[in-house]
C-alpha cells in the first residue's frame, strides 16, 4: 500500500513537535510540557522588563512557558516566572497578564521563593518520584530542570513544593499593586480574573482552577484589588498599541499548537487538503487573514502534516515582515519536518542571524547541520553551538548537541566534559564522575580546559557530599 507524503508527515508529528518547540520531554516524559521558545520568550521578558526595572531588582528574571491548558503561574528559587499556556490563552486582557506576573514577581522581590535547599529538604520527604528527581535536579545546578520534572509531577507534591501562604499571597498583591500603579497599567483586569476565580469555591476541585488551588484566599484578595480600584488613577489604562501586538502574536502563536490543527484550519476558512494554487503574494492579497491568523494557520497546517500549504503561509509571511526572524525559524522547522536538510539550513540561518544568534535558534540551525552528516557542517554546528551553550548554560540538551558536534570534529576531551555537565545538570553524579575522568585522561589539554574541569570536579564532589547527608 502507497504512503502518501502527508501520512510520512502525520506519522512524523512527534519530530516536528519536538524541533519546534524543543519539549523537554525529549529528555524524559517526566516533564514534557515544559517548552522553549525564543519569540515567546523574548515577547514576555520585554513585557515583563519595565515591572522588573521598576522593582530594582538585580538579578535576572526570566519567563518560561509550560504548555498546559490548566490557568496557572508559579515562581522557582531560580528567579524563573513559569506561565501555564492555558493563562495565556484564557486571560481576557494585556493587563490580566501583567497583574499575574507582578504578583508573581512579588514573590520574588518579597523572598517568599524557598531556597533550593528548602526545597530538596521538602524533596526528601516526598514519596513521589517526580519529586525525588527533582531534588536531585536543584542538587546538580539545575532549577529550571528542577521545576520541569515537579510539573510532570504528582500535582500535590507540585503544590506543596511551590504552595504560598495566605500571607505571602497579600503582601504579593500588594507589592504587585504598587508596581502597577507606578507604571500606570489597570489592575482591572487582575480584578476580574479573581472575580472569575472566586466563583470557583462552590465547584468540586476537579472542576477548580489550577490558579485558584495554588494561589489561596481568593475572596480576600478579589476585596483588596476591588478597593485599590475604587481609588486608583489608572483603572481604566490602557497598554501601548505595541505591547498589544506583542502579545496577540504571543497569543496565535500558542493557539496554533494547542488548538486541534483542524479546528483551526476550518475556523480560518481554509480547507483541510492542498490549499489552493497560489502565489505567496497572491494569497496574502486575496485572504482576509491578518498576519497573527496566517501566523497560526501556517503552525496548523504544519501540525497537521501538509508541509506544503503550511510553507505557503510561510512565504506570505514573509512577504509581509521580511526581517522576522520567527517566520524564518517556523519555515527552517518545516523543511527539517519535511527532511529537507538545504531548506532547513538556509531559512534557520536567516533566523539565526535576524535573531542576533539567540541561542536556542542556533540550536536548532546546530542540529539541522549535524543531521546532513556533512563534514564541514559538523565544524560550523559545533562553532554555533558554542554560542547556544553560552547562551543556554544550564540546560542539559544542548550541552549534549554542542557534545556530538565536538565528538565528530575530534575533540573528545571538550566533548567528554560537556557530557559530564550534561550529567551534572541531570543530577547524575556518577556518570558526570565517569565523563570527567575520561576528559581528564585526554593528552595534551589546555590551561583553560583543565580549570573547567578542576572546577566541575569540586561541584560534583561537594554535591555527593551533600547527596550523603
Amino acid at each position: 500500500m502507497e504512503i502518501t507524503k502527508q501520512m510520512l508527515n502525520i506519522r512524523n508529528f512527534h519530530l516536528i513537535m519536538l524541533f519546534f518547540l524543543f519539549f523537554i520531554g525529549s529528555t524524559t516524559s517526566c516533564y514534557a510540557n515544559l517548552i522553549r521558545d525564543t519569540e515567546l520568550e523574548t515577547k514576555l521578558e520585554s513585557l515583563l522588563a519595565p515591572l522588573v526595572q521598576a522593582s530594582n531588582i538585580s538579578s535576572q528574571i526570566k519567563v518560561r512557558i509550560i504548555l498546559d491548558s490548566s490557568y496557572n503561574a508559579f515562581v522557582t528559587g531560580d528567579d524563573i516566572i513559569y506561565l501555564h499556556s492555558g493563562l495565556l490563552l484564557e486571560a481576557e486582557t494585556l493587563e490580566e497578564v501583567m497583574g499575574v506576573m507582578a504578583h508573581e514577581l512579588g514573590h520574588i522581590a518579597s523572598g517568599h521563593v524557598a531556597r533550593k535547599g528548602e526545597s530538596i529538604q521538602k524533596a526528601r520527604g516526598a514519596s513521589l518520584l517526580s519529586t525525588a528527581l527533582a531534588a536531585a535536579a536543584a542538587i546538580g545546578g539545575s532549577g529550571e530542570l528542577a521545576a520541569g520534572l515537579l510539573v510532570g509531577g504528582n500535582d500535590r507534591a507540585a503544590r506543596q513544593f511551590y504552595y504560598g501562604s495566605r500571607i505571602n499571597e497579600a503582601v504579593a498583591d500588594e507589592w504587585a499593586l504598587e508596581m502597577l500603579d507606578e507604571l500606570e497599567i489597570s489592575s482591572d483586569g487582575m480584578a476580574k480574573m479573581m472575580q472569575r476565580l472566586s466563583q470557583q469555591n462552590v465547584l468540586p476541585e476537579s472542576h477548580q482552577s489550577e490558579y485558584y488551588r495554588t494561589h489561596p484566599g481568593t475572596k480576600q484578595r478579589l476585596a483588596v484589588y476591588e478597593d485599590h480600584l475604587a481609588k486608583s488613577n489608572f483603572k481604566d489604562s490602557i497598554m501601548a498599541e505595541a505591547d498589544y501586538a506583542d502579545f496577540n502574536r504571543i497569543v496565535a502563536k500558542l493557539s496554533g499548537y494547542e488548538n486541534r490543527p483542524e479546528q483551526t484550519i476550518e475556523l480560518l476558512g481554509e480547507s483541510l487538503g492542498e490549499s489552493p494554487a497560489q502565489t505567496p503574494a497572491q494569497a496574502l492579497e486575496n485572504n482576509n487573514l491578518s498576519i497573527d491568523e496566517r501566523y497560526e494557520l501556517a503552525i496548523a497546517y504544519f501540525r497537521y502534516g501538509n508541509s506544503d500549504a503550511a510553507m505557503r503561509n510561510i512565504q506570505s509571511l514573509l512577504l509581509a515582515e521580511p526581517e522576522n526572524p520567527y517566520f524564518y525559524e517556523l519555515g527552517g522547522e518545516i523543511a527539517f519536518a519535511d527532511q529537507n536538510l538545504p531548506s532547513a539550513i538556509e531559512y534557520l540561518t536567516a533566523a539565526f542571524d535576524k535573531s542576533q544568534q539567540a541561542p536556542l535558534i542556533g540550536m536548532r540551525l546546530g542540529r539541522a547541520l549535524l543531521a546532513t552528516g556533512i563534514a564541514e557542517n559538523y565544524i560550523r554546528a559545533r562553532d554555533i553551538l558554542k554560542i547556544a551553550v553560552a547562551g543556554e548554560p544550564d540546560w542539559p540538551f544542548v550541552r549534549r548537541e554542542y557534545a556530538i558536534a565536538l565528538g565528530k570534529t575530534g575533540d573528545i576531551a571538550t566533548a567528554s566534559w560537556q557530557l559530564a555537565e550534561v550529567a551534572f545538570l541531570n543530577g547524575d553524579l556518577q556518570q558526570a564522575n565517569s565523563q570527567l575522568k575520561r576528559a581528564l585522561e585526554q593528552p595534551n589539554l589546555s590551561p583553560e580546559l583543565k580549570k573547567q574541569l578542576i572546577d566541575l570536579k569540586f561541584l560534583i564532589e561537594n554535591a555527593q557530599i551533600l547527596k550523603a547527608h
